[in-house]
This record gives structure tokens, sequence and C-alpha cells, in this order.
């Protein structure tokens, strides 16, 4: 119940910090995601208009499909403190905090971008997506249900991915913001946030589905919208599987690199 009561305090004291400078010091993040969102879905009815969707996507279903993609990016694409803070110098700050350091990076990772984007940007997206011709509904309640479970799963599995990224930034020393680099083109092409699967050749979208970066948004998203190609039970039981592969490897590797951590000196 302690180390609860800190991580707590420490996701609320993180989200507080995102707006000392105002809302409008966020607000312009905010806008260059929705005019994301706008853009991809006019190239989306676009491909409708021109009967280039592939068989079994329907463009609501894509247009919905993209629309849970935006509201849940921070969910779908986790990037905990831990690479920046190796850079600035501050990791070594967080082992003299009393909870541990992977635990810390995550309560600070929910409350510097989950909570307050949440809030300022995915419900007011939700709230006006029926006004672009977008319907943010679920296939049906079990569905939905299937999605919330899958989504925690794929939150998990994200945090083990990303503290091997740390790693691999750890262990590169000056060349961090390389493996950060690394980390953004692998999430955009294999998680199948940006691009469904199912706009892929058929083996390719088969392929990506298989590997732990397609558990992390593809799985929840085709739960949500009915498009998966196999049932919610199967992609959750991936999920499960890579979190347990994941988890181990993910934890050994990251403090295995901590005994080569450098940050200015430390």
């Amino acid at each position: 119940m302690k180390r609860l009561q800190q991580y707590t305090a420490t996701a609320r004291i993180c989200a507080k910090g995102v707006f000392d400078g105002g809302l409008l010091s966020v607000a312009g993040e905010y806008l260059v995601r929705f005019l994301q969102l706008i853009l991809l879905v006019q190239i989306w009815r676009s491909f409708g208009e021109s009967s280039a969707l592939p068989d079994g996507m329907s463009l609501p279903v894509l247009l919905t499909y993209t629309l849970m993609a935006s509201v849940f990016r921070q969910q779908l694409d986790i990037i905990t403190p831990a690479t920046s803070a190796l850079w600035e110098g501050s990791i070594t700050g967080r082992y003299l905090r009393p909870c541990p350091v992977l635990g810390g990076l995550a309560a600070e990772t929910i409350g510097r971008w989950w909570i307050p984007v949440f809030l300022f940007y995915s419900v007011p997206v939700l709230l006006i997506s029926p006004l672009l011709g977008i319907s943010p509904l679920p296939a049906s309640a079990w569905n939905l249900v299937f999605f919330l479970i899958s989504l925690a799963l794929s939150a998990s599995l994200g945090f083990a991915l990303d503290f091997i990224y740390a790693s691999m930034a750890i262990r590169m020393k000056n060349g961090c913001w390389a493996a950060q680099m690394v980390r953004e083109a692998l999430t955009q092409l294999f998680t199948g946030a940006l691009i469904p699967f199912a706009m892929l050749p058929g083996w390719a979208g088969q392929l990506l589905s298989w590997l732990p970066t397609g558990s992390i948004a593809s799985a929840p998203l085709s739960i949500y919208v009915g498009g998966a190609g196999s049932s919610p039970l199967y992609l959750i039981g991936l999920q499960l599987f890579w979190n347990a592969v994941l988890w181990p490897v993910s934890l050994w590797i990251f403090h295995k690199s901590e005994e080569r951590m450098i940050s200015y000196g430390g």
C-alpha cells in the first residue's frame, strides 16, 4: 500500500508539472496531433472513394481504428523518461528516491503523459468525432471489454520494450538518441498504429501481427473495431505470451546495463 501511494504521488506531481507553463504550453502539441488525425482521415477517405480499401476493411471501420489510435496514442506508444533522463543526467537522482527506478519511471509516464493527454486531448476528440463523421463506438460491448484487457496488456508490453530500448541507450552512451530514433522508427512501422495490418499484403500483415510490436497497437485496435483476423482471445493470448517472454528479458537487460551507466560522469 505504501509503495502504491508513492507511485500515485509521483504520477500526481508529474501531471501537475505538465501545466506549469499554462495550458497553452501544451496546446500546440495537441493541435498538431489533431491535425495529423484529420490528415490521415482524409487520406483514408480518398482510398474509400477510389475503392482502394482491401476486402474486409470498410471505411467506417478504418476511420474508427484511426480515431482510437490517436485517442490512445500514449498508451499504445509507451515512452518513459528513461532515455531523456540518461541524456540530461537526471537519471542518477532517481536512484535516490524511495521507490524502485523502473516503477518510478512508469509512474512518471502515467502522470506526465497519460493523464493530461486523456483529459485535454482524448476526451475532446471523442466528443467531437461524430461531427467529423467518425463513430467512436466499439463493434460490441464484448469487444469493448476485450479491448480494455488488451489495452492493459499492450501498455505492459510497451513498458517492457521501452526499458529494453533504454538499456540500448545506456550501452550506446552518447549515442542514446540514436537508440531513440531506432525505437520511433520501429514503432511507426511495426505496431500497426499508423497503418492497420489489414492494409498491408496478406503475408506482411500476418507476419507483423506475430511480432511483439504487433501486440502493442494492432491487437487492441483490431479488437475494438471487430476487425481482427483472429479471435480476441487469440490476440490477448499472444499479448500474454509476449509479456511473459519480454518482461524477464527486459528486467535482466536493464539491470545488467546499469553497471555500464554513465550520466555526466555518474
